[in-house]
């Protein structure tokens, strides 16, 4: 794998390489590094946790390359010894004028392979998050995901049209498992254009235990797994869609559909905006896991007022029932009748105009509801409100919030019936600025049906262009447990 890495460097430096004739000969090379830590320490286990992040690049003669290395540590504090467990490296060569990169290490892949990981852990597929794919390296320590190698290629803008570019991505694991993407964007006018994309991703998925005799997910053997994903992005002043669709085709577990489609009418100030996607029962994602089946839908209207004025409201219905429509054996009729929303969340937000001359404002104020009706007999009811203001040179906000059981789940909202109190909790905030130095007070209150806490911290930070260093002491509960983290970052 090595020896392919390096020959791929060569073709790399090969295609994007600049005539001499055509760089800055006076731009000499120079570099930078990044240094960041943070050490928390608990007071009560006379244990903590430390974690460092190293991250140098060096620019070349010309700027048109610049090499990038990281290292990322994680370790019990005080350090007892550093293993290989405990760190995360990578490596890069970048491109600077397309983005173009060849990289090694642990990737965050961003764009179609994430969206069609797990749609259930990301937020409803708004246009607005229908971001184009790419990788870089992780910035956070993982213990989970595996080094890879991979390679970016953009193309420069073409003159087609009013321009047209072109990407193509490839990743290859420490198993030989590839993957590998592609897409081009089309602008026919100034604010018109159309992208699509497409991925693939095949592998050998490890075997599955069942963890007992009544285990929710029985053992499976080694099995052939195999997923296809299309995306498409059209943007134009009154109108922007996006649309993703994945087939995945797995050993025993059959073939599985994932969709999701987003609308986007109106010009500001009035925007509305609608979402639905959807899975199988059967689907498995871009990372082998088995997501599970559902539907939601949601919806928002926004008002973009003057001065940074903002009002949203939008909601969301989610159903596990609904999922079996993206099955080949589903019975509509069925469907629709018997399934229904289990999950719901509600947001009113307002942002006010800004007023910097007024010494004392509330500048935002929001309101959510949601509701948990998964298992009928424990219907989850909360309900929170949060306004943040300005007092002089002082920042802060406060956040109430309260749940409850409700009997009764007819509706998918958190209308009570027959409610029960369950918990609630008052926060807030407080921050201050002057020069270099920002000071930070936080507090709350937990109640619940037989007990009662609090919990607070205290923050201060300095902060220079090139430099940050941050303490910061918490309680939680108060006073019983203390934790103390201090936080470092520093760039030369």
């Amino acid at each position: 794998m090595k020896k392919t890495f390096f020959i791929v460097v060569y073709a790399f430096c090969s295609v994007y390489n600049v005539p001499a004739e055509s760089a800055d000969k006076d731009s000499a090379a120079y570099f930078n590094v990044l240094y960041s830590c943070n050490a928390a320490f608990d007071a009560n286990k006379e244990t903590g946790m430390m974690e460092n992040r190293i991250d140098g690049r060096f620019f070349l003669p010309g700027q048109t390359f610049y090499l990038r290395a990281e290292l990322l540590e994680r370790n019990l504090f005080p350090v007892e010894a550093f293993t290989h467990e405990n760190l995360n490296w990578g490596a890069g060569l970048y491109h600077t004028a397309t983005g173009s990169r060849l990289l090694y290490g642990i990737l965050n892949e961003k764009g179609l392979p994430a969206r069609v990981r797990n749609p259930w852990i990301r937020a409803a597929p708004f246009v607005e998050r229908h971001r184009p794919t790419g990788i870089d390296l992780i910035q956070d320590f993982s213990t989970t995901k595996e080094q890879k190698a991979g390679v970016f290629l953009a193309s420069p803008t073409l003159n087609v049209l009013n321009g047209a570019t072109g990407f193509a991505e490839a990743t290859l694991d420490n198993g030989l498992n590839p993957t590998f993407s592609g897409g081009a964007e089309l602008w026919f006018t100034r604010k018109s254009s159309l992208r699509v994309e497409g991925f693939f991703t095949g592998k050998e998925l490890p075997a599955r235990t069942a963890s007992g005799w009544f285990s929710e997910k029985p053992a499976l053997p080694e099995r052939t797994f195999h997923l296809s994903a299309l995306a498409l992005l059209w943007t134009s002043p009154w109108i922007h869609v996006s649309s993703d669709w994945a087939f995945s085709e797995t050993a025993v577990c059959g073939r599985g559909v994932y969709g999701a489609i987003g609308v986007r009418i109106g010009k500001k100030p009035w925007l509305f905006s609608f979402a639905t996607d959807g899975a199988g029962d059967r689907f498995t994602g871009s990372d082998g896991s088995v997501p599970g089946q559902g539907v939601r839908i949601a919806g928002k209207i926004e008002y973009y007022g003057k001065k940074s004025g903002l009002f949203r409201i939008s909601t969301n219905l989610r159903s596990l029932g609904m999922g079996d429509l993206f099955e080949a054996d589903c019975d509509e009729a069925a469907v629709f009748t018997e399934a229904r929303f289990e999950r719901s969340s509600t947001v009113l937000y307002y942002r006010f105009p800004v007023h910097a001359k007024l010494p004392v404002r509330i500048s935002r104020i929001s309101l959510s509801a949601d509701r948990d009706a998964t298992e009928e007999n424990k219907i989850q009811d909360t309900y929170k409100t949060g306004i943040g203001a300005y007092w002089w040179k002082v920042r802060s906000s406060f956040s109430c919030a309260i749940s409850g059981m409700s009997a009764d789940a007819s509706s998918p909202y958190p209308i009570p019936e027959q409610w029960q109190f369950d918990s609630a909790r008052i926060a807030g905030n407080v921050t201050y600025n002057t020069g270099l130095f920002r000071l930070g007070v936080n507090v709350g209150y937990t109640v619940r049906a037989k007990t009662d806490t609090f919990d607070g911290s205290f923050s201060a930070a300095i902060q220079g262009k090139r430099y940050r260093f941050s303490l910061k002491i918490a309680s939680n509960p108060f006073p019983d447990t203390w934790e103390f983290t201090l936080s470092g970052r520093f760039e030369v």
